[in-house]
């Protein structure tokens, strides 16, 4: 059987969602055995922003409000709060809303057959005889359709078990709610609806092999999921850039995770030079190779399908942590992998498209089509940095660009007029 969105095998069918993309293919009725519940480690509460900063206005309340206020205030303070609950020596849960240990709504565990249980407590259970769970992926891509936008909404699944399992022990951050109903099948009653949010944080470790001139390679990184997630909360009003000066900020070259897979790259290259045009090709065909464009159609553009907005400027380890971005994104990455390298690097932002720059001491344009090709390139502080397209699945040489243009013009015509041209890191 295989997973209706992505395609990736999910077994013999009994499973309920799909180990890559997390997508409900279906429930059929059976049994797990528990694993023991997860130990709850020492100093396993802390208090987010918000719970802290409303914690304080409640003590200066203390002052002047009365007791029973104060009682409500506390208890809002509940759905604030984060509990850690550890698995491993490395992976733990952080737990809000009804999934707070106190509230004795949720346990949350790893199961012996390699998934996550999110199961309500025996003496609330008892008290119902049919649930409608509802499964959110809080970094699955924005749309459900890769035609049309269909904003994700999560995945529901009505049966009499009181636990959902997610197939998968992959570490992410879910949201997780269930209504909970009383009486028989023809007049079911809705009494209760419990939710909450699991972020189950670990490492997380990318590996990626690929052909490049005849030759298998294969390279990998690792970083925790608060990595990553560090990246998708900073400018979380949007991340549309009017000033493309500020793209540079988003080539964060010294990421740790950047660095590791820039070594492995490098160690994949073997003992030959990599200072020269030629391994700056061999980290270009990387990328253009190993990472996806977004689906996207006249309906609906590459960012919108993947963060749900027209523009979205991504940081390097979101577009490592999808395994996809568009033009800005790709170019990013592959300006803070040759920068990671020690190339001299940039990003070209043109009208309507972004591609990558590498600064190189000598350069051989080698053979290409004239009629489908420009070469571009631009010395600035005596250095000559050559543009890389990012956007094609097979290798395409540094400096050359496609003579289409936007709207039929060459790009090369656009290079210093107005906002754009190479912008440095």
């Amino acid at each position: 059987m295989y997973c209706p969105r992505c395609g990736s095998s999910v077994g013999d069918g009994s499973v309920n969602f799909c180990p890559s993309c997390g997508y409900y293919v279906g429930y059929v009725p059976y049994t797990y055995t528990y694993a023991a519940p997860a130990a709850v480690g020492s100093g396993a509460k802390k208090q987010s922003k918000a719970a802290t900063a409303a914690l304080f206005a409640v003590l200066i309340l203390a002052l002047a409000a009365a007791v029973s206020l104060i009682a409500d205030v506390e208890d809002d303070l509940k759905y604030n709060k984060v509990d850690i609950q550890t698995v491993t020596e490395d992976t733990y849960f952080e737990l809000s809303g009804d999934f707070l240990i106190e509230r004795e709504v949720f346990t949350v565990s790893l199961t012996n057959d390699g998934k996550i249980a999110f199961a309500l407590n025996d003496d609330i259970s008892s008290k119902y005889d049919y649930y409608s769970w509802t499964f959110f992926d809080n970094d699955h891509v924005s749309s459900a359709d890769t035609r049309f936008y269909v904003a994700y909404s999560g995945e529901t699944v009505n049966k009499e078990e009181p636990v959902l399992y997610y197939l998968s022990q992959n570490v992410g951050e879910y949201s997780i709610s269930v209504k909970c109903y009383a009486g028989p099948e023809e007049e079911r009653e809705l009494l209760k609806t419990y939710s909450g949010t699991v972020r189950y944080s670990g490492t997380i470790t990318k590996e990626y092999t690929w052909i490049y001139q005849g030759e298998l390679y294969s390279a990998k990184t690792s970083f925790s999921f608060d990595e990553y997630r560090h990246y998708k909360e900073m400018n979380d009003k949007g991340r549309r850039v009017v000033d493309y000066g500020r793209v540079v900020s988003f080539v964060t070259y010294e990421d740790p995770a950047i660095v590791a897979l820039a070594e492995s790259i490098k160690e994949a290259y073997g003992d030959r030079s990599t200072s020269d045009q030629k391994f700056a090709a061999f980290v270009l065909g990387f990328v253009q190779i190993c990472f996806d464009y977004p689906p996207y159609s006249t309906l609906m553009g590459a960012d919108r399908y993947q963060y749900g907005q027209e523009e979205y400027f991504a940081y390097p380890m979101e577009t490592i942590f999808y395994g996809m971005g568009d033009c800005e994104d790709t170019s990013i990455l592959a300006a803070a992998l040759f920068k990671a390298l020690g190339y001299e690097a940039g990003v070209v932002m043109i009208p309507q498209h972004a591609v990558a720059a590498v600064g190189l001491d000598s350069y051989a344009p080698g053979s290409y089509s004239s009629r489908s090709y420009e070469i571009i390139s631009q010395t600035i502080d005596g250095v000559t940095y050559y543009a890389c397209e990012t956007t094609v699945n097979s290798p395409q040489g540094i400096g050359l660009i496609s003579l289409s243009g936007d709207e039929g013009t060459p790009y090369s015509e656009y290079i210093g007029k107005s906002r754009y041209g190479f912008y440095i890191v």
